[in-house]
C-alpha cells in the first residue's frame, strides 16, 4: 500500500487543509457503515450463507473501526503541515486496502446462477464507489488508487463471466467510472479553489489582525503621548502663569483673570472686589537680613494670605513686596473684613528666619467695583486705598474713598 507514498507529490497548507476536510467526512461515514454494512448483509441473508455474510460484515466492520481510530487522531486542533500528512498517509492505506476489500462482495456474496440479483450486488458497487468518490474527491492521490483498487476485481470479473450482457455491463462501468473521473476532475478543482481562498481569507484574517494589534499599539503609544503633551502644556501653562518665587500666579495672570472677571460681573450683574497689598518696610529686611531671608518672608507670606482666601479668591504677586487679591461676586465691604483678619494674623505670625520679636506686617486697600467699570479704574482707586493706608502709618487695611 506505499506505492503512493514515491509520488512526486506536493503536500502544502492547501493540501494539508483539503486532507483534513477528507478525514472530517469519514470520521462521519464511519459510523454511518455501523448501520449500512449490516443492513446490507441482512437484505442478503436470503441468497446467501450466513456465514459469509458474517465474515463479509466483521472484516468491513473491523477495516472501519481501524479507520475510525487513524481519523480520530488528527483530532480537532489543527496540526502542522508536515504532521498532517505522516497522519494522512495512514489514514490512506487504510482506505487503500478497502478500496480492494470492497469488491470481494462478487467472491463471497455473489451467487453462481444467474439473476437479477447479481445486478443489486453491481448497483450497490456502483452506489458505493460514487459516495466514496465524493469523500475521497478532495484527494486526487488517494482517489486514483481507489479507483483502480475498487474495480479491478469488479471488471476481471464482468469480462471473466463472458456474454453479451456481461460485456455491455462491463463497457457501461467503464463509461460510468470514465465520467465519473471527469466529474470528480472538476469537483476536485472546486475544492482546490475553496482551500486557496480560505488560506488566502486565513492570511488576509492574521494580516488584519496584525494591522489590528499595530494600529491598537500605536493607539495606545498616541494616547500616552496626548496625554503626556497635555500635562507638559499644563505644566508649561501654570509655569507662566505662576510666580517663580511664591508659586501664586504673576502679573500677567492677575490681569486675564482681572478683564474675565470684570466680563462675568457685567453678564451676571454682580459686583466684584479687588485688594493691593503690600509689605511695610520690606527693603530693610533685604538690607539687614539679605536677600535670602526677604524671598523667604515673601513666599510665607504667600501661603498664609492664600490659607485664608475662600474657593474663587485669587492671589497674586503684583511686583516686588506688592501682592493683590481678586474676589469675584464680592462687593467691597467682604473683602475688608477679610484682609482686616489677614492683616491682624500676619502682624502676629512670627516668620522663619527672623529675630525673634520681630514680625511682618503689610498695608492694603480695597477697592469695590460694580458691574461695568473699567478695570484700569478698579487698579487705580485699590492703590490709592493702598496709598492711604501707607501715608496713614501702614498695617492698616483702608478702603477706596468713594465707597466710605
Amino acid at each position: 500500500m506505499k506505492w503512493l507514498e514515491h509520488e512526486p507529490i506536493v503536500f502544502g497548507r492547501q493540501e494539508a487543509e483539503l486532507a483534513r476536510e477528507t478525514v472530517a467526512m469519514l470520521r462521519q461515514s464511519v459510523r454511518d457503515a455501523f448501520v449500512v454494512i449490516p443492513f446490507f448483509a441482512y437484505l442478503m441473508y436470503p441468497h446467501v450463507p450466513w456465514q459469509r455474510g458474517l465474515v463479509w460484515t466483521l472484516c468491513f466492520l473491523a477495516e472501519e473501526l481501524w479507520l475510525g481510530r487513524l481519523c480520530a487522531r488528527f483530532g480537532r486542533e489543527v496540526l502542522p503541515v508536515m504532521e498532517t500528512w505522516g497522519r494522512y498517509l495512514e489514514v490512506r492505506d487504510i482506505l487503500l486496502a478497502s478500496s480492494m476489500a470492497w469488491p470481494t462482495i462478487m467472491w463471497l456474496m455473489l451467487p453462481d446462477q444467474e439473476g437479477p440479483y447479481r445486478m443489486v450486488v453491481l448497483l450497490w458497487l456502483v452506489g458505493a464507489f460514487a459516495l466514496a468518490c465524493l469523500l475521497l474527491a478532495p484527494c486526487q492521490d488517494l482517489l486514483r488508487g481507489y479507483i483502480v483498487g475498487y474495480w479491478a476485481y469488479p471488471f476481471y470479473r464482468l469480462y471473466h463471466e463472458g456474454g453479451n450482457l456481461y460485456l455491455a455491463i462491463l463497457i457501461g462501468c467503464v463509461i460510468y467510472m470514465l465520467v465519473q473521473w471527469e466529474f470528480l476532475q472538476s469537483f476536485h478543482l472546486q475544492l482546490q479553489d475553496t482551500a486557496d481562498l480560505s488560506e488566502r481569507n486565513e492570511s488576509m484574517l492574521a494580516s488584519v489582525r496584525a494591522l489590528h494589534r499595530d494600529s491598537m499599539a500605536k493607539k495606545t503609544l498616541l494616547e500616552q503621548r496626548q496625554h503626556q503633551l497635555q500635562g507638559a502644556l499644563q505644566h508649561m501653562k501654570k509655569l507662566a502663569e505662576s510666580d517663580s518665587l511664591t508659586g501664586c500666579y504673576n502679573q500677567r495672570a492677575l490681569r486675564e483673570r482681572l478683564d474675565r472677571c470684570a466680563e462675568d460681573s457685567l453678564a451676571s450683574g454682580r459686583p466684584w472686589a479687588l485688594a493691593m497689598l503690600d509689605l511695610d518696610y520690606f527693603k530693610k529686611v533685604n538690607d539687614t537680613f539679605g536677600h535670602q531671608v526677604g524671598d523667604s518672608v515673601l513666599c510665607q507670606t504667600a501661603k498664609l494670605i492664600e490659607s485664608r482666601l475662600p474657593d474663587g479668591a485669587i492671589l497674586a504677586r503684583y511686583g516686588g513686596e506688592e501682592f493683590a487679591v481678586l474676589m469675584p461676586e464680592r462687593d467691597g465691604l467682604e473683602l475688608l473684613s477679610l484682609m482686616e483678619e489677614i492683616r491682624a494674623l500676619l502682624s502676629t505670625s512670627s516668620l522663619d528666619d527672623l529675630p525673634v520679636g520681630r514680625v511682618q506686617t503689610m498695608s492694603v486697600g480695597v477697592a469695590g467695583c460694580l458691574p461695568g467699570e473699567p478695570v484700569r479704574q478698579c487698579l487705580k482707586r485699590a492703590d490709592i486705598a493702598l496709598y492711604r493706608a501707607k501715608e496713614g502709618g501702614r498695617n492698616r487695611v483702608c478702603l477706596a474713598v468713594d465707597e466710605i
